[in-house]
């Protein structure tokens, strides 16, 4: 009984690759896998969803407002998917704190001015020092590059007494 059981799970797994051969396009994958791979080392920027937007829905220019700030991030005409999840017309959003220089031709580093959101957040928390700090939302592709051309807020200024 245990080898007609065996040599019937042997021939079904056998027979499972014939059978996934038929109902999936390893053509199409290998195409995308090596487009994905020639992106990100190349470092070629996504064409940004048409009309796209990111703002902030609760905060304003000249706001001041207490520690921690609680920043929400607005957005219009694209959807939210996590880092490293290629689906057309989806990003992620990157928060630059304090206007850090940025190279939008190249993925986003990591940094206390430059805050990812790659797990497809929507808002966070901010303990900010007391004083004057600028705000800016940069949306980027699923290898942390900005589209093209750039989707981006305004650049807010707050005041954190």
């Amino acid at each position: 009984m245990k080898r007609r059981t065996l040599a019937l799970s042997l021939f079904l797994l056998a027979s499972l690759p014939a059978i996934a051969a038929d109902k999936f396009d390893y053509k199409a994958l290998a195409k995308q896998q090596a487009g994905n791979y020639a992106a990100e080392k190349l470092n070629l920027p996504t064409a940004a969803p048409a009309g796209a937007k990111v703002y902030f829905p609760t905060l304003k220019d000249g706001d001041t407002v207490s520690s921690p700030v609680t920043v929400v991030f607005g957005l219009a005409g694209a959807g939210i998917a996590p880092a490293g999840t290629q689906v057309e017309g989806t990003g992620h959003h990157h928060l630059l704190i304090d206007d850090p220089t940025v190279d939008y031709t190249v993925p986003l580093p990591v940094s206390d001015k430059i805050v990812h959101f790659g797990k497809g957040q929507t808002e966070t928390q901010l303990k900010l020092a007391p004083g004057k700090h600028t705000l800016q939302l940069v949306f980027g592709d699923w290898k942390h590059q900005p589209f093209n051309p750039s989707i981006q807020s305004d650049k807010i200024t707050i005041t954190v007494k």
